[in-house]
């Protein structure tokens, strides 16, 4: 069950749909103007349950590979021929009220940065109240600071059974039931000089079902 991903990058999850990534679509119109979308993002519907342990998995293919994964466990390069401690890769996957705007959780890498500056240390995990959004980190993982409720420190570009993991606990699973919205953005910058580049992958309805057994 795959989806065609970033210039030929399968990712594999619940459903089956072939869609690009991180390539420009060029729609040819024979009677009038063409169009040209450089939206990549794949739309993919979320059921949860309240109170319950969050986890699903991605496979992200290296392009034009069936066999090995991307490789996404990688330093910055630091200008020098050597790699600094910051990863290439980030991530950040936000669970939004459709109506307010309002965010109910946000789920990150370890390390995210929405700007030019590299985050020195793992972000603070907040857990979510009735008004108040949370914030799940986790912690990091290995050299390049790699892990966290994002987590791609099994992304080493060596197996096609590599996955990229979202996972955050049970008690951060506590706003109240219903139907919302989310995406998942990249972040990925080569270099210490840089500009980062942020891309979709994920977009689609997230819904959170009422729990019954209460801790």
């Amino acid at each position: 069950m795959a989806l065609e991903g970033l210039v030929g990058l399968p990712l594999k999850f619940l459903a089956k749909r072939k869609v690009n990534r991180n390539k420009c679509i060029f729609v040819k119109n024979n009677r009038m103007a063409q169009t040209l979308s450089t939206d990549i993002a794949a739309e993919l519907n979320i059921t949860a349950r309240r109170n319950d342990t969050f986890k699903f998995e991605l496979q992200v293919l290296k392009p034009g590979s069936s066999t090995a994964s991307l490789d996404m466990v990688l330093g910055q390069d630091d200008g020098s021929g050597g790699t600094t401690t910051d990863n290439i890769y980030q991530a950040k996957m936000s669970i939004v009220d459709p109506s307010t705007r309002d965010v109910k959780l946000n789920i990150y890498s370890a390390r995210w940065s929405g700007s030019n500056t590299e985050a020195g240390t793992d972000g603070n995990s907040d857990e979510p109240s009735a008004t108040t959004a949370g914030h799940y980190y986790g912690a990091s993982s290995g050299t390049t600071n790699v892990g966290g409720g994002i987590d791609v420190s099994n992304m080493d570009g060596e197996e096609v059974e590599d996955r990229l993991k979202i996972s955050v606990p049970h008690n951060y699973m506590v706003f109240e039931p219903g139907e919302y919205k989310y995406d998942l953005q990249i972040r990925y910058r080569a270099t210490s000089t840089s500009t980062p580049e942020y891309t979709t992958w994920l977009f689609g309805k997230f819904t959170l079902t009422s729990d019954i057994t209460q801790l």
